[in-house]
Formats: structure tokens, C-alpha cells, sequence
């Protein structure tokens, strides 16, 4: 395969405008609430999934949602938000989305996500955010193929071949690492620093005082690979039983004892996402 120097960014495409401005927005206060709205209804495309989306069987309104304000009030900022950067996301990846080695990546920060949000809901941790932060972990992956679909297609076949590391082949290919290429983005899209903990460590052991979003999204990646949502074929899975009991009784008590209903739980909602257009 052809070394690509690090002046990577020359070739990643920029990431819809309007999710980074929605991920900048921290404040839920009415006026904030108002001005997310108006800047999410610029984007007629992203508007109208959000509202396609509302409106499915993922959340169960009972009243029919006909505007991205209402959808704000219904569903609550931080979970629009988290439908704006999913919608984004996957049209970022435009029609790499469709070569199944690199439609595995893009499901994988699904389920990622899918579990944290399971995992923070009888923690301190907003539950949407947490869906957030695991979608945007392997920001940096997603950018990569973005930028370079058939190199890093190659990249995983390869991986499947010959396994081993998969972050040293990436900074052999690339010049840098998916996490270390997330963690540049998050400074270049001015996003909450929370964002570069998680993009850049999701891959490292565990230290002391780290941020429980960081822990949760580590902890929902290794159970996505369990459960078959795994990006890459590159090291050996856990057993999904294992890694359950590891985790405090509070959050592990949200997850199914049976891996094959959160299994059939994540592929129900990703291909209501799929689903979307």
C-alpha cells in the first residue's frame, strides 16, 4: 500500500458546520434552545431527518413533531444534539458508508454509542451525552475514511490477514493514528474538551480521576466488539459476560444478562437509523 504522509488534512473533509456549531452549544437556556433550532433548520437536509427521526418508533412520541423546536422540547436538547451529529456522521461518510469493511466502522460508534447511553442512565452522567461522547470516539477513524475510503478499506483487509496493531498500521499508512487525528479535529472544531479525552485515550488503560464519560465510552467500545460491532478485526474479542462483571453493579445492571437482546437492541436501532433519509 502507498505511504501517506501526515498532511492528512489536506484530504479529510470538513465536517458538517452545523453539527460542530450544535456540539459547541453547552447552554440549554430558552434563548440557546431557540438559536439551535434556527441553526439546525438552516440545514434543510439534517432538519428533515431530525425530524423523520423524531417522528419513528426509536422514541415514541405520541404527537406528530413538525419542527426542530418542538423536537428541542419534546426530546430535550442534549438528545437533538445527538441526533444532529448522528445524521452528520453519516452523511460525512458519505458513500464510503456503503463498502461493508468501512459500514462496520461507522456501526460500531453506533453501538458504542447505544451502550454508553445504557450505562449512564443510573450514573451522574446525562444519558444523551454519553451517546454523544460514543459516537464521537472514533471520530478520527470516520475522517480517515472519509478522506482516504480505499486506502483504509485496504487497511482492514489487511488487518483481517495479518492481524496485529491496528493504531501502529494506521500511523504507518497515515502518519498519525485515529486518535491521535480525533484528538486534532476536537481542537479544530473548538469542541468541549471533554471531546479530547475521549477521541484521544478510548484505546489506553484506565488512570485515576479520569472523566466517567472517558470510562463509559472505553468500557462501551470493548461490548460493542463483543456483541459483533466491532470496526476492526485486529485483536482478540472478550467474552461480553467478562467485561459486565467488571463494570460497578449501578451501570452494569442497565445492560440485558443475555448478550443476544442487546445485540437484536443495537441492530434495531441502527437500522432505524440507516433507515432514515
Amino acid at each position: 500500500m502507498t505511504i501517506i504522509q501526515p498532511r492528512i488534512f489536506n484530504e479529510i473533509p470538513v465536517f458538517p458546520a452545523v453539527a460542530i456549531k450544535t456540539l459547541q452549544v453547552i447552554s440549554n437556556e430558552n434563548g440557546q434552545l431557540r438559536s439551535l433550532s434556527e441553526l439546525i433548520t438552516t440545514d434543510a437536509a439534517v432538519s428533515g431527518q431530525i425530524l423523520h427521526m423524531a417522528n419513528s418508533a426509536l422514541f415514541g412520541v405520541r404527537v406528530e413533531v413538525t419542527s426542530i423546536f418542538q423536537a428541542i422540547h419534546i426530546l430535550g436538547l442534549e438528545r437533538v444534539k445527538a441526533l444532529v451529529v448522528t445524521v452528520a456522521m453519516k452523511a460525512y461518510l458519505g458513500s464510503s458508508i456503503d463498502a461493508p469493511a468501512l459500514r462496520a466502522c461507522w456501526r460500531h460508534g453506533l453501538a458504542c454509542a447505544t451502550v454508553a447511553e445504557k450505562l449512564a442512565r443510573f450514573t451522574f452522567m446525562e444519558p444523551d451525552v454519553a451517546y454523544t461522547a460514543g459516537l464521537l470516539h472514533d471520530v478520527g477513524r470516520l475522517a480517515l475514511i472519509a478522506g482516504y475510503p480505499s486506502e483504509y478499506a485496504a487497511l482492514l483487509t489487511d488487518l483481517e490477514t495479518n492481524p496485529g496493531d491496528a493504531l501502529e498500521r494506521e500511523r504507518n499508512l497515515f502518519g498519525l493514528d485515529h486518535c491521535q487525528v480525533g484528538r486534532q479535529l476536537v481542537d479544530m472544531w473548538n469542541l468541549p474538551k471533554m471531546f479530547a479525552a475521549i477521541t484521544s485515550q478510548h484505546h489506553e488503560q484506565a488512570t485515576a480521576g479520569e472523566s466517567p464519560f472517558l470510562t463509559t465510552v472505553r468500557q462501551s467500545c470493548v461490548i460493542a466488539d463483543a456483541l459483533g460491532f466491532n470496526a476492526v478485526c485486529a485483536l482478540p474479542i472478550r467474552n461480553y459476560h467478562d467485561i459486565v462483571a467488571e463494570i460497578p453493579v449501578n451501570e452494569s445492571s442497565q445492560l440485558p444478562r443475555d448478550p443476544a437482546e442487546l445485540t437484536y437492541f443495537i441492530a434495531s436501532r441502527i437500522n432505524s437509523i440507516e433507515s432514515a433519509s
